[in-house]
C-alpha cells in the first residue's frame, strides 16, 4: 500500500505561476490570479496544507489582498496550492536615489 502512495505523490506535479490576485474568497478558500505570461486567469484552491508566506514569515489567506502579486506553486491536476509567496509592495524606490553617487576616482 505504501508503494502506491509514493507513486501517487510523484505523479502530483507542481507548477509555479506568478501573477496578480484578481479575486479572493476566504470562505471558499479560493483565489483567482491573472498570471504575468498568460491571458487567462487561474482559479486556485487553498487547503489546510497550503503554506502562505511573505518575506519568509508565515501568513494566512486573509493576508492576501486583491491587487497583490503572488507566486504560487500549484498541483497541475487539481489547481490546489502547495505554497503561496506574497510579493511585498515595492514603495522603497527612493532609497536608491537618496544616496549620492560617489565620484569616480581618476
Amino acid at each position: 500500500v505504501l508503494a502506491n502512495t509514493v507513486v501517487a505523490l510523484k505523479k502530483a506535479k507542481a507548477i509555479q505561476k506568478t501573477g496578480e490576485v484578481v479575486a479572493i474568497d476566504v470562505a471558499a478558500k479560493s483565489l483567482t490570479i491573472k498570471p504575468v505570461k498568460y491571458k487567462d486567469t487561474i482559479a486556485i484552491t487553498i487547503n489546510e496544507n497550503t503554506l502562505v508566506k511573505m518575506l519568509r514569515e508565515k501568513k494566512s489567506l486573509t493576508d492576501i489582498k486583491v491587487g497583490d502579486t503572488i507566486t504560487v506553486w500549484i498541483f497541475e491536476k487539481d489547481n490546489v496550492a502547495k505554497s503561496i509567496e506574497i510579493k511585498p509592495v515595492k514603495t522603497e524606490k527612493a532609497d536608491k536615489k537618496s544616496e549620492p553617487a560617489k565620484p569616480a576616482k581618476k
